[in-house]
């Protein structure tokens, strides 16, 4: 109910607040809005000596299409290390937020079906009884440990 009492007032001072606002002139009408020009304008110089010479040189106007995008910037040399160091080693170097890389290794047997951790070169995932896709594999993941037992496993 007092909801009810509070929307009926705001809509009573919107009314009002309309009603005391004076009127809006009317919009003028505007031209067309044309194409933008080339990228590069010619000109054609006036004769020598008549003056017109000293006129400036024509200005390029760059498109947003012809400006190159920036590039990232390198990486520090401590993470070009790591990265250097993780693709030697078969892995790639992926960010996991909060300025954390993690290098990551695709498993051979990503997908197969599994029973107990010994099945699996990585973890052999509960949920699905399949074989994780990489390793390490980050978070809270139900998994079957090496006896086979169902268990969570927390890695940060």
């Amino acid at each position: 109910m007092a909801l009810r009492n509070a929307l009926i007032l705001v809509t009573a001072l919107l009314v009002a607040a309309c009603q005391m606002a004076p009127a809006a002139a009317p919009v003028p009408a505007q031209a067309p809005v044309q194409a933008l020009a080339p990228a590069i304008t010619e000109t054609t110089l006036p004769p020598a000596g008549s003056g017109a010479d000293l006129l400036p040189e024509p200005v390029t106007i760059l498109q947003p299409a012809d400006i190159p995008a920036p590039a990232p910037p390198p990486d520090p040399p401590m993470l070009a290390q790591q990265r250097a160091a993780c693709l030697r080693d078969g892995g790639s170097l992926t960010p996991r937020g909060g300025g954390l890389y993690a290098c990551l290794h695709t498993t051979r047997d990503a997908g197969q079906r599994c029973d107990a951790a010994s099945d699996c070169e990585g973890l052999c995932l509960a949920r699905s009884g399949t074989c994780a896709p990489f390793t390490p594999l980050f978070g809270c993941q139900e998994v079957f440990t090496a006896p086979g037992r169902r268990e969570t496993l927390c890695i940060d």
